[in-house]
């Protein structure tokens, strides 16, 4: 992956919320964070880009969850 690659949340226009939001489906995530996202990207979205390969683009505002 290019190290100088956009977040793919903010180059969607996620908002940052305490409710985590999918960037290519607007799936909200129950719970804490990000919890399922793996699975959720893997079944849903690893055509676009691997799993690792969108968390690693995540800026820290996005990755962030509240309370951690």
């Amino acid at each position: 992956m290019d190290k100088d690659r956009d977040c793919r949340c903010c180059e969607k226009k996620v908002p940052i919320l305490d409710r985590k939001t999918c960037p290519e489906c607007g799936h909200v995530f129950q719970g804490n964070g990000w919890d399922g996202i793996d699975a959720h990207w893997r079944s849903k979205h690893e055509h676009i880009m691997p799993y690792e390969e969108f968390w690693q683009s995540l800026c820290a505002e996005h990755r962030q969850t509240r309370g951690k």
